[in-house]
């Protein structure tokens, strides 16, 4: 009767798959469904909670980085000012690299009218004929190859609420003493599907602000710093920080659109809260499905022990059930949950209100991080399932040869 497990040449992983898979009744086949549906469930919701929040944050960073730039120039402590403060293009023009671009732009607070619609508020920006070579030359329905004189370049978003088309003329309003009127031609239109840019910013040639300002020709408001290549935005500003007059600051995105990214930090700690009740749930649940099954299987692990198994022997076989049930689940889950996605990065389904969300649209990242932290719960979570089910031999009932 001691025989051991190996000399019957019977593989563990397969014995533990015929347990869980195995001749049961009815109602045990029940209870492992309800598991692995429960499984399939946590797993798929954790993985579309991730990837749609990661999704999310990183379309909102890139494109706030892209379309103005990782890094801000400008004259130090400028929002605390009552007015616009110049700096030099030289200073911008020393910093320039092969790994970023730099800009330089006027922002200025106006009023725009047409013929059918009145005072429309947007932040007019100054800027020079190379600013339509960085990501913005992909935005504009036309190329821009002459960039000069009364022309404005609007959003799409801002050209209907303004009720104009291309070609046709507004009235540029810029309240200072007295008050400058403007009459401009909409020169192109753009969409940036940002609502926080589509529906405020518009753009002007840069000597156009300079002589509302009455500013020379070398004095700018704001450098733009568009990054050429993957960099670490605080280390970069490290670097440049020693470059500049005292009198000037680097100001991060982050700071600029600091509303949108404590928003996104709150996200950030509602995805985690969600991502936590999801877990412990969906563990509660797959433990006491897990270990009722296991309890039915009582009489096979006594029998596993009078042919002589080990202790090692018997965890392993619990442990492959748990890897079982768990990988069944979650390859259902995650299978689901990849399929929808893949839904919405193709067809678009889900579509999102660019006032509360910014993005129109909810985008797709494809990386691996989701998947490995998905899959690394799981495994953790057998884990703990087999050492909870291991069938401690002092708690096992040994068959008597009348049994």
């Amino acid at each position: 009767m001691a025989q051991r497990l190996s000399p019957l040449r019977l593989s563990l992983a397969l014995l533990a798959w015929r347990l869980l898979l195995g001749t049961g009744l009815r109602r045990q086949r029940l209870i492992f469904s309800i598991q692995i549906g429960a499984i399939a469930i946590g797993s798929g919701g954790a993985l579309l909670v991730l990837v749609l929040f990661d999704s999310f944050q990183h379309a909102i960073q890139h494109s706030l980085t892209q379309y103005s730039g990782a890094i801000w120039i400008r004259y130090y402590a400028e929002e605390r000012l009552s007015q616009l403060q110049p700096i030099e293009k030289d200073w911008l023009h020393r910093l320039s690299s092969s790994q970023w671009r730099i800009e330089s732009a006027i922002h200025l607070p106006v009023l725009i009218e047409s013929q059918h619609k009145k005072y429309e508020g947007v932040e007019l920006i100054g800027v020079e004929p190379s600013w339509w070579h960085t990501a913005w030359r992909n935005l504009i329905d036309t190329p821009i190859t002459e960039w000069q004189g009364e022309v404005i370049v609007l959003s799409r978003t801002l050209a209907q609420r303004l009720g104009v088309q291309k070609g046709d003329k507004v009235i540029m309003a810029w309240l200072a003493d007295p008050p400058r009127l403007r009459v401009l031609r909409v020169h192109a239109l753009y969409q940036a599907n940002l609502d926080e840019v589509d529906r405020h910013v518009a753009f002007v040639p840069l000597p156009l602000v300079q002589k509302l300002l009455g500013w020379q020709a070398d004095q700018v408001e704001i450098g733009h710093l568009f990054l050429q290549t993957p960099l670490d935005s605080d280390s970069l500003a490290d670097a440049l920080s020693w470059q500049l007059p005292y009198t000037y600051e680097l100001a991060p995105i982050e700071v600029i659109f600091s509303d949108i990214f404590d928003w996104l930090s709150l996200l950030q700690q509602n995805v985690q809260l969600i991502l936590g009740i999801v877990i412990l749930l969906s563990f509660f649940s797959v433990a006491s499905g897990f270990l009722v099954l296991q309890l039915v299987q009582r009489l096979r692990y006594e029998l596993c022990w009078v042919l002589g198994a080990t202790a090692g022997q018997l965890w392993q076989l619990t442990l492959w059930q748990a890897v079982g049930a768990l990988g069944i689940g979650m390859s259902i889950g995650i299978g689901v949950a990849s399929l929808l996605l893949w839904g919405q990065d193709a067809f678009q389904w889900v579509k999102l209100d660019p006032e509360n969300y910014v993005l129109t649209e909810i985008p797709i990242r494809w990386q691996p991080d989701p998947y490995l932290y998905v899959l690394g719960v799981g495994a953790m979570i057998a884990v703990i399932l087999g050492v909870l089910a291991y069938p401690w031999r002092r708690k096992v009932r040994l068959l008597s040869h009348a049994e």
